[in-house]
């Protein structure tokens, strides 16, 4: 390209800049302009406050802005615009309020695009909720461990329809930046969130960190030695134990290395008639913890369904049954004590009542007098399959037959 030819064209550019200068600067035609997301003050939000309402969402509205004016005056950004809109008289529940628009210079608002928001009113709550620490890339081996936690609970206020959303407070925390042994204090941010851990936007908390003081302490696991004491109740059998054996503890590396094992509370059976679950409890030495790793320790018992029951009673108590016609049965004038033994299902034999069996002796194969040695039977209410023993398991019974009244002869007759 020559030289002439490149000179023709800058001086055609500089010519087409000058004149769009001149149409802008002199000329300066009338135009609309739409501006985008105008930020909505909203005015007078004491009055919910003093009403104890809150608007359910996070407050923040645009609008989009039609305006009209000289293209060198339109040239504006959402932040030269003000735009406003009364909060007073709302009430709770669905509620539309109106937008007002002022522009700067001499531009004049056309349209105001979503004049009328729309916002939802609720009560206003405070609610204190659990702080919940969220530890991640905890070193294996170790255990994150809380010293201090300061404020444990958070207050939440703001529409009772978000308030209702927040589960806990959580509190995340990285286990890096700890360190074995030492105690580390750490302000940590805190986000209210729901119970699937989202976050709940537009609501308001009374502090913004909390004060954390923690450590990482060493984990080690050692056996665990429990003594069982008693025995179960009404004649049940124990089948079977599930008793934990070793547990694992926390603390520090100086601390850890004097424990070999570690002795567990007694755990008491003692009249135990079903199926029973303890909790175990450890006795830690000074300065040793649990570890979160151990779960929850209980000692499972599983006892047999049959159990016995045993009273005292006598002979006077059995009664003779069956007998045939023209005999008669006596037991010994002396009464002698018996020791019954009651077998059955452990919820039958519970709280038996004093005349749930009775004692028989069955005289129904005796057919002539004599001196009887006969077990002695045991027979169950109605409804319940009871095995009845006694001790002595026999009772003697006199039988004699029963002498019948001599016929008088008729007087002869003269």
């Amino acid at each position: 390209m020559e030289r002439r030819e490149i000179i023709d064209r800058i001086i055609a550019v500089a010519i087409a800049i000058g004149l769009w200068f001149y149409v802008i600067s002199v000329v300066n035609p009338p135009t609309t302009v739409l501006v985008r997301q105008v930020p909505v003050t909203l005015l007078n939000q004491e009055y919910l406050n003093e009403s104890k309402l809150a608007i359910a969402g996070d407050g923040k509205y645009t609008v989009d802005v039609l305006l009209s004016g000289k293209r060198k005056d339109l040239i504006l950004t959402p932040e030269d615009l003000t735009a406003t809109s009364d909060l007073s008289g709302l009430i709770p529940g669905q509620n539309y309020i109106t937008v007002k628009v002022t522009s700067p210079g001499n531009t004049t608002v056309q349209e105001i695009r979503m004049e009328k928001i729309q916002v939802y009113v609720d009560e206003l709550v405070s609610v204190a909720k659990p702080v919940v620490l969220n530890v991640v890339n905890v070193p294996e081996g170790t255990e994150f461990t809380v010293l201090g936690l300061d404020p444990n609970t958070i207050t939440v206020s703001g529409a009772k329809s978000l308030v209702d959303m927040v589960d806990h407070i959580d509190v995340h925390v990285d286990g890096q930046g700890f360190t074995v042994d030492e105690t580390e204090t750490a302000q940590i941010a805190l986000t209210p969130v729901d119970v699937e851990g989202n976050y709940v936007n537009a609501v308001k908390t009374d502090k913004v960190f909390v004060n954390l003081s923690a450590t990482l302490y060493t984990v080690k696991s050692v056996p665990l030695y429990t003594r069982v004491e008693g025995s179960p109740g009404l004649g049940a059998e124990l089948l079977s134990s599930n008793i934990p054996s070793t547990v694992s503890i926390k603390g520090t590396l100086l601390d850890l290395a004097k424990i070999n094992y570690i002795d567990a509370q007694p755990l008491d059976i003692e009249g135990i008639t079903s199926n029973t679950e303890l909790q175990v409890v450890p006795i830690l030495p000074e300065g040793v913890e649990l570890s979160s790793a151990n779960g929850d320790m209980t000692a499972t018992f599983t006892l047999s369904e049959q159990g016995t029951v045993t009273r005292e009673s006598d002979s006077s108590a059995v009664a003779l049954e069956g007998l045939a016609d023209g005999l008669t049965a006596e037991k010994d004038a002396e009464a002698v004590p018996l020791t019954i033994s009651i077998t059955g299902a452990i919820a039958e034999i519970t709280d038996l009542g004093e005349d749930a069996v009775s004692l028989y002796v069955d005289l129904s194969e005796i057919a002539e007098a004599g001196e009887y040695d006969l077990p002695i039977l045991g027979r169950s209410e109605e409804g319940k399959t009871l095995e009845v023993i006694t001790e002595p398991a026999e009772l003697h019974v006199t039988v004699t037959a029963v002498e019948e009244p001599a016929q008088e002869e008729p007087e002869e007759s003269n």
